[in-house]
């Protein structure tokens, strides 16, 4: 007979094989056509704020964690799971290692990015100047256009391993309750923002523009 234990770790086996499906499939999709993913028009407002290299950002999955290892809630609060109410000392140096991790791998990622953006402005500038005709025009651009696309496909594929990594490395530093509570927690907070009355009555509302720094 299967314990409540060993079938909630294989729950959390499996929705985290979900996670990590998606991202390997939008790596394949990366493959095909990479401008489809890094300038989505499927996500909604509600989003977009949120997205990072077409999906959403790895802050979020390290953000998520720690407001659920909220040391200062009362213990007298019902709604607050007892398992995270004392994190170990071993978790919360886990969580101070990925984020330390994620703000030193950011950077690179982005600047990859803008160099390639960049460079790919340049080369198409140069060439135009100097093709002769709109068909060879059309045939320097091509090739620059393959050639950004080869370098924009690598860096949603690193940007993707960012992602998963993170989320394998929450799985392996929680015990088996706090996983599934944040595998939970994670699943909501994705499927959130595809709730059609959340998302009209965040696209009504209305933000004083003397709010706006």
């Amino acid at each position: 007979m299967v314990s409540p234990a060993e079938l909630l770790s294989t729950h959390v086996q499996m929705l985290h094989h979900h996670f990590q499906t998606y991202y390997q499939t939008l790596d394949l999709a990366a493959s095909e056509d990479v401008s489809q993913l890094l300038f989505p028009n499927w996500h909604n407002s509600l989003q977009k704020p949120f997205l990072w290299f077409g999906d959403f950002h790895p802050n979020i999955f390290t953000n998520l964690l720690r407001s659920l290892l909220n040391t200062d809630t009362d213990d007298e609060e019902e709604d607050y799971p007892l398992v995270w109410k004392y994190p170990s000392t071993n978790l919360m140096s886990k969580v101070e290692e990925m984020e330390c991790s994620t703000r030193l791998i950011l950077p690179g990622i982005m600047n990859r990015y803008r160099a390639s953006q960049s460079g790919f402005i340049e080369k198409v500038g140069y060439d135009w100047i100097h093709s002769s005709g709109k068909s060879e025009i059309l045939k320097a651009v091509s090739g620059d256009v393959m050639a950004q696309m080869e370098e924009l496909v690598s860096v949603f594929l690193d940007a993707n391993r960012l992602r998963r990594s993170i989320l394998t490395e929450i799985i392996s530093a929680t015990d088996v309750y706090q996983s599934a509570l944040y595998l939970q927690a994670l699943a909501e907070f994705f499927t959130g923002f595809s709730d059609h009355e959340f998302i009209k009555e965040f696209e009504q509302c209305k933000v004083p523009l003397s709010v706006i720094p």
